[in-house]
């Protein structure tokens, strides 16, 4: 008789683990993405209104997308030419008119999707929490002293506050926010964004603006992380509202382009705001 085989060895399994992929993936598109935005910040001009353009109207797809539960919507196309429209209008100086223009786009999207009010105020909602910001962001490169310096300061803080936000939920993990709003968020991570967005801010204005704006610069950056996080979870609450975990895959390991700007919304909102204010009382041309 011959001697039965020896039982086949177990096949080891060398696939990237899902969320080691996801972390390369991530990591991937930043090396991708990050030199395009900052080349774009740095030209300034029709170079970053187009890039501020494209973005919003990815934003606006996304957002009918997810409200209406269909693509290109009336909606949509209402909200997309209102934010082309107002976003040149930005670019050649007269923000008054962009923001009546968003204005009116967002009476356009309530119209075109009243089949009931409250799907109505959900599409025209995009014009504020979209196109405003993007209107101000513009405003913010090209029509203040410092608005090259502003800009990056803005960008870089907001993805400090991001990775800080990811590594400290990771490292440290603890107790959730809201296990409802969202089941992986921790305070943790709320802390490791301020903190993130405090260090890199501080470290940009000094490198920027100089010693003098370092405190300022400390400070401003952990309100900005705040502003971040805070939209972080806004957007986590629309999605678990309208029952969605991503966006979409337009950016691969971050979702949609929502998932990756929700926090660049409100910083922008929290920085435009912020230094407009600061110009008002000290009577800074701009």
């Amino acid at each position: 008789m011959r001697n039965p085989a020896p039982p086949a060895a177990e096949k080891l399994d060398t696939r990237t683990p899902p969320s080691t992929r996801s972390l390369l993936l991530r990591f991937a598109s930043a090396l991708i993405l990050i030199p395009l935005v900052v080349g774009a910040i740095y030209i300034g001009g029709w170079v970053f209104a187009v890039l501020a353009a494209l973005s919003c109207l990815t934003m606006i797809f996304e957002w009918t997308r997810m409200v209406e539960r269909r693509e290109f919507s009336a909606s949509f196309f209402a909200l997309a030419v209102g934010a082309v429209l107002a976003l040149f209008t930005a670019t050649v100086g007269a923000y008054g008119a962009a923001f009546v223009i968003a204005l009116i786009s967002a009476i356009a999207a309530f119209v075109l999707a009243r089949r009931d009010a409250r799907l109505g105020l959900w599409s025209a909602f995009a014009a504020p929490y979209l196109i405003a910001p993007c209107i101000a962001l513009i405003w913010l490169r090209l029509s203040t002293g410092y608005g090259l310096e502003l800009t990056l300061i803005l960008f870089v803080t907001v993805w400090a506050a991001d990775s800080g936000a990811f590594l400290f939920g990771k490292a440290i993990g603890g107790p959730k926010i809201n296990y409802a709003l969202s089941p992986s968020k921790t305070w943790a991570g709320i802390g490791g964004g301020i903190f993130g967005g405090a260090v890199i801010g501080g470290v940009a204005g000094f490198v920027l603006i100089g010693g003098e704006a370092v405190l300022l610069s400390l400070l401003a950056g952990a309100a900005l992380g705040a502003a971040s996080v805070v939209g972080d979870l806004a957007e986590s609450a629309f999605k678990r509202n309208f029952g969605l975990k991503d966006i979409s895959g337009f950016i691969p390991g971050h979702g949609g382009a929502l998932d990756r700007l929700d926090g660049m919304i409100f910083a922008t909102a929290a920085m435009t705001g912020g230094y407009f204010l600061y110009m008002l009382l000290t009577k800074v041309p701009g």
